[in-house]
C-alpha cells in the first residue's frame, strides 16, 4: 500500500486538473506542509469536508460528501501511519486540524467563486473533484474483499 500511496500522491500532485490560482495553491501548501507525502490525500479529504459543509450534513449531497470524506480520512490515516510509524490515535489527532484547514480554504474558494460567477466550482476545482473522486475509487477498489 505504501508504494501505491506514493504513486497515487505523485499522480495527484502532477495532475494539471489540480491547478489552482497561485495564492490558493500557496495557502494550501502552507496549511498542509506538516503532512509530508500524505498532503494530497488530506487535500482531497478537505475538499469533501468542504462540500459537506456547503451542502449541509442533512442533505443528500452532504451525506454523499461525508461518505467520501470518511473514506479519504481512513486512507489518509493509513498512509500517514505508514509514513511516520505513529499510532492511529496520534495520526488522527495530527491530521484532523490539517483536514479542517484544507476544508476552510476550499469553502472560502467556493464562496468566492459563487459571488464572482454564480457557480461554486471553477475549472480547477472541477478537475480536483474528478481526481479526488478517482483516488477514492482506487482506494475502495484496492480494499474490496475478494469474491468467494
Amino acid at each position: 500500500m505504501r508504494r501505491a500511496g506514493t504513486l497515487l500522491a505523485l499522480t495527484l500532485l502532477a495532475a494539471p486538473a489540480m491547478a489552482q490560482d497561485d495564492a490558493f495553491a500557496q495557502a494550501m501548501d502552507a496549511a498542509l506542509a506538516p503532512a509530508g507525502e500524505t498532503a494530497p490525500f488530506l487535500r482531497c479529504t478537505g475538499l469533501f469536508q468542504a462540500f459537506r459543509a456547503l451542502a449541509g450534513s442533512d442533505t443528500e449531497v452532504g451525506a454523499t460528501a461525508f461518505e467520501r470524506e470518511l473514506d479519504m480520512a481512513v486512507l489518509s490515516t493509513i498512509l500517514r501511519q505508514q509514513e511516520t510509524g505513529a499510532e492511529e490515535t496520534a495520526v488522527m489527532d495530527e491530521i484532523r486540524p490539517l483536514i479542517e484547514a484544507a476544508a476552510a480554504l476550499y469553502l472560502d474558494r467556493f464562496v468566492a467563486n459563487e459571488a464572482a460567477t454564480g457557480e461554486v466550482l471553477d475549472e480547477g476545482l472541477t478537475g480536483t473533484l474528478a481526481v479526488c473522486s478517482e483516488l477514492r475509487q482506487q482506494f475502495l477498489d484496492a480494499t474490496e474483499a475478494p469474491a468467494e
